[in-house]
């Protein structure tokens, strides 16, 4: 009887140390695996912005060409130069020009944490309509040129959230947020500091806020090129 129930103990004993053998090498070669998988994924982004930052080099070598040919054709004629002149202001209202001026830059980022328990609910992404009123403010205050994050905001900007980001133009934001406007610098901050206004609101709620006055920004251009497919010209 003493050994029957010896044998049941010392199998019950070798069954624990084996299933725990196994966990451990599970958990082990699944943590290799997502290594792995991990290293693979960074491999290919930094392969990805390397060839984005050549592209970029390459248009803006083009670029270069072109200007200096209307420059060139606009020199041998005052009509042309006309045109090349109006042709600049619309890529610098549509952005697809570099600008740089007087003006201010908002830094937000969430509330701080006190406790180790996130609170989702303060998050800019699930409240992304305080940017879109402090965007609104700026146009208002007459902002001839805006960005979000390094993305160059335009009337055919979309900036709506998806999970635990916003996508702006197309590209992923998450906090902190930076917003940059070139324009007066006093109409501009006086709409984003005056009492009750989205930027006093949100202070009151804790979000970080900073609000720099700038002689000099600098907001780049936007790089996607937004193509009318159903809109023609009307005679």
């Amino acid at each position: 009887m003493r050994n029957k129930i010896f044998i049941v103990i010392l199998s019950i004993t070798l069954g624990i140390i084996l299933a725990f053998q196994y966990q451990v090498v599970k958990d082990t070669a699944g943590g290799i695996v997502f290594s792995q998988k991990v290293n693979e994924l960074n491999s290919e982004l930094k392969k990805t912005n390397e060839e984005k930052k050549q592209l970029l080099i390459d248009l803006s070598e083009l670029e270069k060409k072109i200007n200096d040919y209307e420059n060139n054709a606009a020199e041998e004629s005052v009509y042309v130069k006309n045109l090349s002149e109006e042709l600049n202001k619309f890529k610098s209202m549509a952005g697809y020009t570099d600008l740089k001026g007087p003006g201010v830059v908002i830094s937000i980022d969430n509330p701080i944490q006190d406790g180790q328990y996130t609170d989702y609910k303060n998050n800019l992404i699930y409240n992304y309509e305080y940017l879109l009123l402090i965007l609104s403010n700026l146009n208002a205050a007459g902002a001839e040129a805006i960005s979000i994050n390094g993305q160059r905001y335009t009337n055919y900007t979309e900036i709506v959230p998806v999970g635990t980001h916003l996508n702006v133009n197309g590209a992923a934001v998450i906090p902190p947020i930076e917003i940059k406007a070139i324009g007066n610098k006093q109409t501009l901050e006086s709409v984003l500091s005056f009492k009750g206004g989205v930027v006093w609101e949100m202070r009151n709620l804790n979000y970080q806020i900073d609000v720099k006055i700038l002689e000099e920004v600098d907001i780049q251009r936007q790089i996607k090129i937004f193509e009318f497919k159903y809109a023609q010209p009307f005679d």
